[in-house]
């Protein structure tokens, strides 16, 4: 399963979960919660995405939506250095708590990226490439944590941005609109990053 392009069961399934959380995201720890759902997608193997839970909060605090992007993409980077640490030194450990398609989604990363530290940690976080994976394989093979970290910062600022920005303009229609735009936002990123790879590395 892709980070960020959902099937359809479990895109509802979120949209259950975002609207029982509400209460919450509306209460004074509504940032904390976030902030925690942000780390915890990033750093380890489970089916929870962030940003239904972003849009959530947004509307619930229009007037925040810089603190939730700020925080929704730091927490999340944060997570990602976790997994890169675990992967660096107990990566036999992760596999264990990794399903087969995740395992061999693990192994091809490692195969196309793992001489670009800045473009896995930008790809990993802005694109359906799953982002823990990405972290996993930069720690496995000690990957420049400043690159992947600063390409992770980047991709996640420019993905939460996006959503952030439709949230904060466009209300409900957020996610719709960021669903119906994300082909081309994952074409734009991963043109990007070939043009980086061939030309400036």
């Amino acid at each position: 399963m892709s980070d960020f392009l959902l099937n359809e069961k479990l895109n509802n399934e979120m949209e259950s979960v975002t609207k029982e959380s509400r209460g919450l995201l509306g209460s004074k720890y509504g940032l904390w919660f976030l902030g925690l759902l942000s780390f915890v997608e990033s750093m380890l193997m489970v089916p929870i995405v962030t940003d239904p839970f972003m849009v959530a909060y947004i509307l619930l605090h229009r007037k925040r939506v810089i603190a939730a992007v700020m925080v929704t993409t730091i927490t999340s980077v944060i997570g990602g250095f976790g997994a890169y640490i675990t992967a660096s030194f107990f990566i036999d450990l992760a596999f264990k708590f990794m399903t087969e398609e995740a395992i061999a989604e693990f192994y091809d990363i490692m195969e196309h990226f793992r001489d670009s530290s800045f473009v896995l940690g930008f790809l990993g976080a802005l694109t359906p490439i799953p982002f823990t994976t990405t972290a996993l394989v930069a720690g496995a093979i000690k990957s420049s944590l400043v690159l992947f970290l600063i390409g992770a910062f980047i991709g996640r600022f420019i993905r939460y941005g996006i959503a952030g920005y439709l949230t904060y303009r466009y209300g409900e229609e957020a996610l719709r609109i960021a669903k119906s735009n994300i082909v081309l936002v994952t074409v734009v990123a991963v043109l990007a990053s070939i043009i980086y790879i061939v030309f400036i590395m």
